[in-house]
C-alpha cells in the first residue's frame, strides 16, 4: 500500500491528517488466522481484493492486518475507501474508479464493537452488470461475529497478560521496598530481578557527574568496582543513558540508529551473551540503569522487556528516594544550597531569577528609604472635665428630663425630688412665724420689754428656717452646671425610687473640651513620651483624621484584651464639635524615622531578643 494512506488514520469521526503514531505488530499465530479468515471472504464475495485494518480501540492508527489474495497489493482507490470508512464510522461504498485498467467500486464496512471502532474491513470489486453492492455489505457483516469473537479472545488474552506483568512487578517492588536503607534496597532488586526473569547476573548503576557508577551486582555483596568487567557494564549503562533509551541484545545490533559499541564490548568479553540495558529515573530525570544478563541462547522477549521498563519505572523513583533520605543532614542541607544555587545562576529559571532579583531590589529600597516609624494604640474620646450631679438630699426621685447622650445647656433640669415634706415644713415654719409676730405685737402694746425680745428671737429662728427649707426646696431641681453632654444618669426608670445625700445621678462632659486616652502595649511604652505628634481615625468619624499630642503616660499597667497597656493621655490641638464621649479610634504616634526594613521588622526582632534571652543558659 502506498505511503499516503497505509491505513494510519486516527479514528476520530472528522478528524484526519494527524501524525500517525506506531502499534505494535499482529501476533504470527492471530495474523495467520486474519489472513485465512480474508481468504475465505475474498472468494465468497469473488472480489478482487479484501483488506482487514486493525488499531488500538477508537483512538487509532490503523494498520493492515491481513489481506487476501497475498499476493494482491490495495491500491490508492481502496486506501481512500478504508479512510472514509473510518471517519464515517460508518459502512460506505466507492464506485467508479479505475484500478489496473478496469472500473472498480469498493465496500467499507467498520469493525465495531459496544460502539468502539477497532478496525475497518475493505472489498474491492470489478464493476459489472450483476454486482449487488447491497449483498455484499450484507455478506461482510455476516463474517464479521467471527471478526469480533477473535478481537474479544484477543483482549482477554492482552487482560491476562497485563494482570501477569502486574503482579510480577508488585513481587519485583516488594523486597525492595520493605529495606530501609537504600544499598539494600538496591541489592534486594537486582537480586530479585535475576531470579525472576533467569538472568546469569544483574547491575544497578547509579548516574553522576555523567559518568555511570556501578553500586549493586545481583548474589554479590562485595565486588571490585575497578575491574575491567564492571567498568564494561557502566560503559554500557552510559551508553543507554547517552541515547535514551533502552537497550536490547542482540536484537539492537541491527537497528543503524542505536550505538552498541560499549554493548557489543560487554557481550562479547567472554560467552556470547544476551543484555537488556534500561534507564531508571526520576521526575524525568534520568538517576541511573540497570543491565540484565543471561545466556545468548535465551534473549529478552518483548514482554520481558515491557515488564522490567514497567517496574523500573516504579523503582527508579524509589530507590533515589532513598538514597536521598539515607544522605547525612550536612550533606542534604549542601547538596539543597547546591541546588538552589544551580537554579539561580544556571540557564534556566528565568521566573526564579526574576523574583530573586526583585526581591533584592525591594530590600535594597527598604533598607534605604527612610520613612516615619508609627506606634499604633487603640483610643478612645473622653471629656476633659467630667462633672458630677449628686443628690442634694435624702428623697425620692419626682421626675427625670435628662438620659445619658443628652446635650443639656447650663441649667437646664435634669430630674427633680419629690419636695412635698419640704414645702410642708415650710407651711409649719409660716404658721410659727406669723404666730410668734401676733405675740411680739401683743409684746409691743403691753410694752414688755422681756416678751419683745424673746418673740422678736423666735421671729428670726422661724425666718431662718423657712430660708433654709426654701433654699432645700430649690435644690430639689437638678440642673444641668455648664453646657454640656450627660455621660451617666438613667432615672427615667427610678421614678420614685429613694436615693440618698451625695449619691451621684449624674455625670456631664463639656462640649467643647476633650481629650484622647491611648493604651500603648507594654512593648512600645518605652518608645513614647510628652510632646509626639500623631493622627487619630476614629470609628464613627473613619473619613475624618484628628491630630494629637501625648501628654502624661501613666505608670499604671492595665489589662486589654490579654494584653498589658498603658495609659497615656493626649490632646487635640484644635477642639471640634464633632467629637462625643465614648467614641473609639485607632492612634498612630510619630515617634521618628527609620528604614522600612527596621519598621516591619520591628515586632519580629523584639520577639527574637525575647526567644533568646528566654532559652540562653
Amino acid at each position: 500500500m502506498d505511503s499516503r494512506s497505509n491505513f494510519e488514520t486516527t479514528a476520530g469521526p472528522g478528524e484526519r491528517g494527524q501524525e500517525p503514531a506506531q502499534v505494535s505488530s499482529v501476533h504470527p499465530d492471530e495474523q495467520t488466522a486474519l489472513a485465512a479468515w480474508t481468504d475465505q471472504l475474498c472468494k465468497r464475495l469473488n472480489a478482487d481484493i479484501v483488506v482487514l485494518a486493525l488499531g488500538p480501540r477508537d483512538t487509532g492508527p490503523f494498520q493492515l492486518a491481513a489481506h487476501a489474495p497475498a499476493e494482491a497489493e490495495p491500491g490508492e482507490g481502496l486506501s481512500s475507501a478504508v479512510d472514509l470508512t473510518i471517519a464515517q464510522r460508518k459502512p460506505i461504498v466507492k464506485s467508479g474508479y479505475q484500478e489496473h485498467g478496469k472500473t472498480c467500486c469498493a465496500v467499507g464496512v467498520p469493525v465495531l464493537r459496544d460502539g468502539a471502532l477497532f478496525g475497518v474491513i475493505a472489498v474491492q470489486l470489478a464493476v459489472r452488470a450483476d454486482l449487488d453492492l447491497r449483498r455484499v455489505v450484507d455478506e461482510v457483516k455476516w463474517a464479521l461475529p467471527a471478526m469480533e469473537l477473535r478481537l474479544v479472545v484477543r483482549d482477554l488474552n492482552e487482560g491476562a497478560l497485563s494482570q501477569a506483568r502486574a503482579r510480577a512487578a508488585v513481587e519485583l517492588l516488594a523486597g525492595a521496598l520493605d529495606e530501609p536503607r537504600w544499598s539494600v534496597a538496591a541489592a534486594t532488586a537486582v537480586t530479585d530481578f535475576c531470579d525472576r526473569l533467569a538472568c546469569d547476573r544483574v547491575a544497578l548503576g547509579r548516574r553522576h557527574r555523567r559518568r555511570s557508577k556501578v553500586v549493586s551486582l545481583s548474589h554479590s555483596g562485595n565486588f571490585q568496582r575497578s575491574s575491567e568487567l564492571v567498568q564494561r557494564i557502566a560503559d554500557a549503562m552510559d551508553e543507554a543513558i547517552d541515547q535514551g533509551e533502552p537497550i536490547r541484545m542482540p536484537q539492537d545490533s541491527d537497528n543503524t540508529l542505536t550505538l552498541t559499541a560499549a554493548h557489543q564490548e560487554l557481550i562479547h568479553s567472554g560467552v556470547p551473551r544476551a543484555v537488556l540495558t534500561v534507564l531508571l529515573r526520576r521526575d524525568g530525570r534520568v538517576t541511573g540503569a540497570m543491565v540484565l544478563e543471561r545466556g545468548g541462547n535465551n534473549p529478552f522477549r518483548d514482554e520481558e522487556v515491557e515488564l522490567v521498563e514497567a517496574v523500573a519505572g516504579i523503582l527508579g523513583p524509589v530507590l533515589e528516594e532513598k538514597r536521598l533520605n539515607d544522605r547525612a543532614l550536612p550533606v542534604k542541607v549542601v547538596a539543597e544550597i547546591g541546588r538552589f544555587g544551580a537554579a539561580v545562576l544556571g540557564p534556566r529559571k528565568a521566573g526564579l531569577k526574576a523574583a530573586i532579583l526583585l526581591a533584592g531590589v525591594a530590600l535594597w529600597f527598604a533598607w534605604t528609604t527612610a520613612v516615619p516609624f508609627h506606634i499604633t494604640a487603640d483610643a478612645r474620646v473622653e471629656g476633659e472635665i467630667r462633672r458630677v450631679v449628686a443628690s442634694p438630699l435624702d428623697g425620692y426621685v419626682a421626675s427625670a428630663a435628662a438620659i445619658p447622650g443628652d446635650i443639656v445647656a447650663e441649667n437646664d433640669i435634669l430630674a427633680t425630688l419629690d419636695d412635698r415634706d419640704l414645702r410642708l415644713e415650710i407651711a409649719r415654719w409660716n404658721t410659727v412665724r406669723a404666730q410668734r409676730q401676733r405675740e411680739y405685737e401683743t409684746a409691743l402694746a403691753d410694752r414688755d420689754r422681756a416678751a419683745i425680745g424673746i418673740t422678736a428671737t423666735q421671729i428670726s429662728q422661724a425666718e431662718a428656717e423657712i430660708a433654709l427649707l426654701e433654699e432645700r426646696l430649690a435644690r430639689t431641681q437638678l440642673r444641668a452646671p455648664f453646657d454640656g453632654v450627660v455621660l451617666s444618669g438613667d432615672l427615667d426608670q427610678s421614678v420614685g425610687a429613694p436615693v440618698s445625700r451625695g449619691q451621684v445621678l449624674y455625670e456631664i462632659a463639656p462640649l467643647d473640651a476633650y481629650r484622647i486616652v491611648l493604651s500603648v502595649d507594654e512593648r512600645d511604652l518605652a518608645l513614647v513620651g510628652e510632646g509626639l505628634a500623631g493622627e487619630v481615625i476614629l470609628t464613627a468619624l473613619p473619613g475624618r483624621t484628628f491630630g494629637v499630642e501625648t501628654g502624661r503616660v501613666t505608670s499604671v499597667a492595665g489589662v486589654e484584651d490579654g494584653r498589658n497597656v498603658f495609659r497615656v493621655d493626649a490632646q487635640l490641638p484644635e477642639q471640634t464639635n464633632l467629637l462625643r464621649p465614648g467614641m473609639e479610634g485607632i492612634a498612630k504616634i510619630t515617634v521618628d524615622e527609620r528604614p522600612l526594613l527596621m519598621i516591619w521588622t520591628h515586632g519580629l526582632r523584639n520577639w527574637a531578643r525575647m526567644a533568646i534571652w528566654r532559652w540562653l543558659p
